[in-house]
């Protein structure tokens, strides 16, 4: 899959509202961007996107219907990606942080500023500059929390 790939999938698929692209980690946010133009998008699956950065997770933070995003091992991720996502996506059940060291408490605190009623699982393993993250400390920021373990 190609930039250029995703792009015409995307452009022609607007009625999506599942994309899984688990392990693609060539495509950059020229592809990621595009995203933007899935109105019905309630999940996708980004993990392993090594090239997405802040600016391609703002543009997918206009997916207002989004319910389970998967950002495990987005390497270039940080605090501003992220609250645009919580910004953006207010209905999230689902987030995935795993293994991104560019995201701290900062992003769980507006996280759950705009998602705590709604967020059921969030997988903050490996973030180590996440130091909050303890089942209590997870807890009393996103009380409806069950399930903390995404990838095992």
């Amino acid at each position: 899959m190609t930039d250029s790939g995703l792009q015409r999938i995307l452009l022609n698929c607007s009625s999506l509202q599942t994309l899984n692209l688990y392990a693609l980690s060539t495509l950059t946010d020229e592809a990621y961007k595009m995203i933007s133009r899935l109105p019905h998008l309630r999940f996708l699956d980004l993990c392993g996107a090594q090239n997405l950065t802040d600016d391609g997770l703002s543009c997918i933070a206009m997916c207002k219907n989004l319910v389970s995003l998967n950002l495990t091992w987005c390497v270039q991720v940080s605090d501003v990606g992220v609250i645009a996502i919580a910004q953006g996506c207010r209905s999230l059940e689902l987030l995935s942080l795993f293994g991104i060291l560019g995201v701290s408490d900062r992003c769980l605190e507006v996280l759950s500023s705009f998602c705590s009623n709604t967020l059921t699982t969030l997988d903050v393993n490996g973030c180590i500059n996440i130091k909050n993250r303890s089942r209590d400390q997870l807890l009393k920021l996103f009380p409806n929390l069950m399930c903390f373990k995404v990838h095992s």
